[in-house]
């Protein structure tokens, strides 16, 4: 019933605005935006454009029209389409930290990670009682694929204090201490993260991880498989509950744990690789 009303909705808003000589008209601008944000909710993606599109016409000006519609573009996979809808949001308004944000997204997904960099950096500068953790985090998890570690830790630090509860900056932190062989501070920031919430794949996988790369087999098989719980489609963690179990010398469980992922994912040609492996040795 929701659908058929906005629709209808749509339609009449379609025909207020046929006219050829639409002038600004910040109100029936805002009428459009509004149902484009419910179709946007509504995973009605192409409608949701067609909206922002016609407040556009009666608003240009306004740069949250196109900060939104940016996003839904995003959503489709439309980047460049998205990264001009944003970049138009900030010549409009050059103190929008959100479109620098969503603008380094899309050159971050579009590979040009130097350039997300500097989009986050300038969205950090520009308020400084802002809430910046977003952005920090991400710029950390550039440095994390850069593999910088110590600057990515330095960066995800700087994200928890503005969200200290934040499981996603949490388990960043958490591995990344892993990966710099701070096992113990891994270990602290990651179970902290399962204290806030057990539930999530990745601290449970995390921990795995951890417990592996620190030799206790036991511990890292229980977590690979709390997280195998949580996501019975996760593959990697197949992946690397098999490894586990090979350093064990528990063949028939690898073989197992691999013969699971590949039902998930049989085309992947890392699990053919490793069960190669297995069943010839």
């Amino acid at each position: 019933m929701r659908h058929i009303i906005l629709l209808a909705l749509f339609t009449s808003l379609i025909s207020a605005c046929s006219s050829n000589d639409i002038e600004v008209d910040v109100r029936k601008s805002e009428s459009h935006f509004k149902v484009g944000m419910e179709f946007a909710q509504l995973k009605l993606l192409k409608n949701a454009i067609d909206e922002f599109d016609l407040a556009i016409k009666l608003n240009p000006k306004n740069p949250n029209i196109y900060r939104k519609k940016g996003l839904v573009l995003f959503a489709m996979s439309r980047l460049d389409e998205a990264k001009t809808n944003f970049e138009k949001a900030i010549s409009l308004n050059p103190q929008d930290t959100q479109a620098y944000i969503n603008l380094g997204m899309v050159n971050y997904t579009s590979g040009n990670h130097k350039e997300a960099r500097l989009d986050w950096e300038k969205s950090i500068t520009l308020k400084t009682d802002d809430n910046d953790g977003k952005a920090l985090n991400n710029i950390g998890n550039i440095f994390k694929n850069e593999k910088n570690i110590d600057k990515a830790i330095e960066y995800y630090k700087k994200a928890i204090t503005f969200e200290p509860r934040n499981t996603i900056f949490l388990n960043n932190l958490g591995n990344s201490y892993r990966l710099a062989g701070n096992f113990k501070q891994a270990e602290s920031t990651l179970l902290k993260s399962l204290d806030l919430n057990s539930n999530d794949l990745i601290v449970q996988f995390n921990l795995g991880l951890l417990y592996k790369t620190q030799g206790n087999i036991s511990k890292a098989i229980e977590f690979f498989q709390n997280s195998l719980k949580i996501n019975p489609q996760y593959t990697e963690a197949y992946y690397q509950l098999a490894t586990t179990h090979l350093k064990a010398k528990n063949k028939e469980s690898a073989k197992l744990s691999i013969e699971k992922g590949l039902k998930v994912d049989p085309d992947n040609e890392k699990f053919k690789k490793l069960y190669e492996q297995v069943v010839s040795s």
